[in-house]
């Protein structure tokens, strides 16, 4: 058993606690690909050393604050790492810096508003 917030959860989901699993495994997928595009721009993995002949500056610096995403599985909160010391500015391809949301979530928010289910309170 797994302790998920307040609920403890079975280590294979059942009915019960399937969505539950997909949202964890979701956020757990979208934090290893921020990490290896971090890894991908620094050239090197997380805790290597690099080598004084490579010259690349730059170096991680822990991770930014805790961000809500909305996809179409649910929110789910993920933390981007920071890359500190770099010449030109890291711009990440998976999660910019304003996104909150997926496009299908964005693309679905008018739809509920106009038929009066987001209230926005």
């Amino acid at each position: 058993m797994q302790k998920m917030g307040d609920v403890e959860v079975a280590s294979s989901p059942n009915w019960e606690t399937l969505e539950r699993f997909v949202r964890r495994e979701a956020q757990h997928f979208i934090q290893r690909v921020l990490e290896e595009e971090v890894a991908e721009f620094l050239g090197r993995k997380k805790s290597e050393r690099r080598t004084p002949a490579e010259g690349t500056d730059g170096y991680r610096n822990g991770f930014g604050k805790t961000r809500r995403l909305s996809l179409s599985v649910g929110t789910v909160e993920v933390r981007r790492p920071r890359v500190r010391g770099v010449n030109e500015p890291f711009e990440r391809k998976v999660l910019p810096l304003f996104k909150r949301q997926s496009k299908d979530v964005q693309a679905l928010l008018p739809e509920l508003y106009l038929h009066g289910l987001a209230l926005r309170l």
